[in-house]
């Protein structure tokens, strides 16, 4: 693929021609069809590239798990020559180095009885450097949803990018989201990412531990694309991001170490709307209004960009809690899904009072419903 061009793609190892399996994290009695359909066992590393100006290749991964003692008997080659790797681990997802000072062409594992190989691909900061970045990861998501997010938080917050990491959407083509964002006026760059996503595992104490490829992306996105971007909002296409005084770019910026994180409430269609719903039509206060989890905008260039970035804090960061910002949050839209955790938020009931401040903004910002060109 032309790496000039909006979209690129991962350059990921895979398992499937190998004896190698990824072991289980769900017992066997909470491994249902969508368990099944969704954990991820063969993927050894989800992409690779080259840090010029780190002199080395990086390489982002799932949870080795089981496959850790292959792996470090294995010999590891960057275009036929051995190579050193050091592991990191985190609580989701893996990041690897190799000392390279010139760019390799290729990376290769060499297993008994068993090898990988894949590109190393180029990092792609330019698009992003010196900028307000939206990051969010999406499947299958409508395109109009799409577009009014991006529309949204480039008019209230000064987003001027949008980097969209696509996890196999087969509804439309990465070349589709590009162009729909930059109708709205960003620059825009779709990573396709055609990957299992991973399950939630159902009766355990910690249900969302076989899904590795979000926060892998989130740190996929940190260490390839968005380094030298100004600062970076984290929000998911269902999120609308409100602050007060100053954007939440700012807000980060500002920040000793470049954090502000802040929570959200949930906001549902009013009666009358209609469907196909849209952000615009969230203007109605649920009947049980309950917060959501803080998600928040980061500046690369500070303290936080070097802290791993998960979906709702910095890995490792302590004491996240008492950053959180009381002037910022966001509306968490009821109806802006495809249903594909689960249903029972399409059908969220109502308490009949409405947010009279939020439809004012949501229709200047917005329109009045009508589907935009």
């Amino acid at each position: 693929m032309d790496e000039t061009a909006p979209v690129t793609e991962l350059n990921p190892a895979g398992l499937s021609a190998t004896p190698l399996r990824r072991d289980d994290m769900a017992p066997p009695e909470a491994r249902d069809a969508r368990y099944e359909a969704n954990y991820d066992r063969t993927t050894l590393w989800y992409d690779a590239f080259w840090r010029e100006d780190r002199g080395e290749v990086t390489v982002i991964a799932p949870l080795l798990l089981n496959l850790a003692r292959p792996l470090s008997q294995a010999r590891v080659l960057l275009d036929g020559r051995p190579a050193r790797l050091r592991r990191r681990r985190f609580q989701r997802h893996e990041i690897w180095r190799l000392p390279a000072p010139a760019r390799p062409e290729r990376l290769r594992v060499e297993g008994e009885g068993w090898v990988v190989e894949a590109a190393v691909g180029r990092v792609r900061p330019e698009p992003f450097a010196g900028r307000n970045v939206l990051l969010t990861i999406s499947r299958n998501n409508d395109l109009q949803w799409v577009r009014d997010h991006a529309l949204f938080h480039r008019k209230t917050q000064g987003a001027e990018a949008f980097l969209f990491i696509d996890n196999g959407s087969d509804a439309y083509a990465p070349g589709d989201i590009a162009r729909v964002i930059e109708e709205t006026g960003l620059a825009a760059h779709v990573v396709s990412a055609p990957v299992p996503y991973g399950p939630v595992i159902r009766g355990v104490s910690n249900p969302h531990r076989a899904k590795f490829f979000r926060p892998a992306m989130m740190n996929l996105a940190r260490l390839r694309y968005l380094y030298g971007a100004r600062a970076v909002l984290n929000s998911d296409i269902d999120e609308l991001v409100w602050s007060e005084g100053r954007s939440v770019f700012d807000m980060a910026v500002a920040h000793p170490i470049g954090f502000a994180p802040f929570r959200g409430r949930w906001r549902v269609p009013a009666p009358e709307a209609q469907p196909p719903l849209r952000h615009v039509d969230h203007f109605v206060l649920p009947e049980e209004e309950h917060a959501c989890p803080i998600k928040y905008a980061v500046a690369p260039g500070r303290l936080a960009g070097r802290f791993n970035w998960d979906v709702h804090r910095l890995e490792r960061l302590p004491f996240k809690h008492r950053f959180v910002r009381q002037e910022a949050g966001y509306w968490h839209c009821a109806a802006v899904s495809t249903g594909w955790k689960s249903s029972g938020r399409l059908t969220m009931p109502g308490s009949g009072r409405v947010d009279e401040a939020l439809r004012a903004l949501l229709r200047r910002v917005l329109g009045d419903g009508e589907a935009s060109s």
